[in-house]
C-alpha cells in the first residue's frame, strides 16, 4: 500500500480541500496532521473522505514540562539555530520564542506520526507538507527514519509567507537549513520563488527543487459574457490587511473619470478602516464590501456583478489563487509587478503595473480600463487571453494530477 502523511496547515483550508480527491486517487491511505482547530469540522471532513487525522493540541506549550522537550532543545540542530539567530535583543527573544513554537508543534505531533508509521512498516510511506513552515520542519525530522519505515519521499510546497522572510515581522523563518537538507523535494509555486530560495535562503542549489504551479477550479465552466453596459465593474478579492493595499486601489479609483462599481470580496482587521477611507475618497454608491464569500461561490459573484476587471495592489505576493480564479472566468487582471505576478499577468491578458505610482501611471491604467467601452475587440482579446492563460498553466485539476504523479518518479 501507499500511505501518505499530510501536514496541510489547517485541515479545513480551501487549499487542502482542493487536493483531497487527488490524494485519495493516488494513495491507499491518507493521514492528516493539522494545526489546532474546530474538532467537529475535522471529524466531518475525515468521515466524508475516509481519512485519519490528528488535531494538534491547543495547549501544546505544556510539552515544555516533558523530557522530550529538553532533549529537543539541547539537540545539535536546535542549539545551532538558536546560536545563529537569537540574541538578548527584543527581536532575538522573539526569534527564540518562534523556534520554540516550531518545536512544540513537532513534539506534539511526533508521537502520533511515529505510532502510525509503525503500523505500516511493510508499506510505502510518503510525507508531505503544504507549507514550508512547521509542517515542513516536522516531516524533515523523520528523514533519519527513512530505512526503518520505508519512507519513500519527503516533500513540501513553498508559497509566499512561508518563503519570503521579508513578509515576516522578524525577517526570519526558523530551521531553513535543516529543512532544506532533510527534504527530498521542495515544490515552488513560481519561478520567482525558486530563484529567491536559491539566491537568498540556501547556499547550495539543489537539483531537487522544482516549480510546480498551483491553480484554481472552475467547477461549472463559467465564463464572462461581454454585453452592453454603462458602468465598468472592477473586482478585488483578498484579506483586508496592510499587505493587500486596498488603499492603493481606492487612491487609483478616486482619479478615474468614468462611472464604475468596485466590488471587494474578503474580510480582515482593516475592513472598517478601508470602508471609511473609500467613503471619503470615492463617489457614493460606487463600491461594495461583500465580506467573506465561500470559495465555490466566487465565480458566481463575478457573474452576478458582471465583473470586467480584477485588480490586485499587494505589496508582496507569490502567485495569488484569486488571480487564477478571475482568469478562469475570463477577466483581465491589473496587478503590481511583485513576487511571481509577472508569470501570470502580462500585457496580453491584463496590465502589469510597475512603480512609481503617479498621475501618469494612473492615467495609463484608466485608459486601459476604458477599452471596455472604446475598443471592444481589444477587450475581447484580453478576456480570451486571460482564460487561455488559466487553461494552459493554472487549471488545478491538471496541476494537482501532475504534482502527485511526481511523487512516484
Amino acid at each position: 500500500m501507499k500511505i501518505i502523511f499530510v501536514f496541510p496547515g489547517s485541515f479545513n483550508d480551501i487549499f487542502f480541500k482542493n487536493e483531497i480527491e487527488v490524494l485519495k486517487k493516488y494513495f491507499d491511505k491518507v493521514i492528516v496532521i493539522s494545526y489546532h482547530g474546530d474538532e467537529s469540522k475535522f471529524k466531518a471532513i475525515s468521515k466524508k473522505y475516509d481519512m485519519e487525522y490528528y488535531n494538534s493540541k491547543k495547549y501544546s506549550f505544556l510539552n515544555i514540562f516533558k523530557f522530550d522537550f529538553w532533549r529537543w532543545i539541547f539537540s545539535k540542530e536546535v542549539f545551532k539555530e538558536i546560536k545563529n539567530n537569537c540574541s538578548f535583543s527584543i527581536t532575538g527573544i522573539k526569534r527564540f520564542i518562534y523556534i520554540i513554537y516550531y518545536g512544540l508543534f513537532y513534539l506534539d505531533t511526533k508521537e502520533f506520526v511515529y505510532k502510525n508509521m509503525k503500523k505500516f512498516v511493510d508499506d510505502d510511506i510518503y510525507l508531505y507538507s503544504f507549507w514550508l513552515t512547521r509542517g515542513a520542519y516536522c516531516i524533515s525530522n523523520f528523514s533519519k527514519f527513512k530505512k526503518d519505515f520505508n519512507i519513500i519521499k519527503i516533500v513540501s510546497r513553498a508559497h509566499g509567507y512561508d518563503l519570503y522572510t521579508e513578509r515576516n515581522s522578524m525577517n526570519y523563518l526558523p530551521f531553513r537549513d535543516f529543512i532544506d537538507k532533510n527534504l527530498d523535494e521542495i515544490h515552488f509555486i513560481s519561478e520567482f520563488g525558486l530563484d529567491y530560495y536559491n539566491n537568498k535562503i540556501v547556499e547550495d542549489k539543489r537539483s531537487k527543487n522544482f516549480v510546480t504551479r498551483l491553480g484554481s477550479f472552475n467547477y461549472n465552466n463559467i465564463r464572462k459574457k461581454i454585453c452592453h453596459k454603462e458602468r465598468i465593474c472592477i473586482v478585488s478579492c483578498s484579506f483586508i490587511n496592510y499587505n493587500k493595499r486596498l488603499d492603493l486601489i481606492i487612491d487609483f479609483l478616486s482619479t478615474v473619470s468614468f462611472d464604475f462599481d468596485w466590488i471587494h470580496i474578503g474580510d480582515g482587521n482593516l475592513r472598517d478602516k478601508m470602508e471609511n477611507y473609500a467613503k471619503i475618497k470615492l463617489p457614493e454608491n460606487s463600491f461594495k464590501f461583500l465580506g467573506f464569500v465561500e470559495n465555490t461561490k466566487i465565480l458566481e459573484f463575478y457573474s452576478k456583478y458582471d465583473a470586467d476587471f480584477f485588480i490586485n495592489m499587494s505589496d508582496s505576493e507569490g502567485i495569488p489563487v484569486t488571480i487564477m480564479e478571475a482568469m478562469s472566468f475570463g477577466i483581465p487582471v491589473i496587478a503590481r509587478d511583485v513576487g511571481g505576478i509577472s508569470e501570470i499577468v502580462n500585457f496580453d491578458n491584463g496590465f502589469l503595473l510597475r512603480e512609481p505610482f503617479n498621475k501618469k501611471i494612473y492615467e495609463e491604467i484608466s485608459n486601459f480600463i476604458f477599452n471596455r467601452f472604446s475598443n471592444l475587440e481589444f477587450y475581447n482579446n484580453l478576456c480570451e487571453n486571460s482564460r487561455e492563460t488559466w487553461q494552459l498553466k493554472y487549471d488545478l485539476s491538471k496541476n494537482n494530477e501532475l504534482f502527485f504523479k511526481n511523487f512516484f518518479e
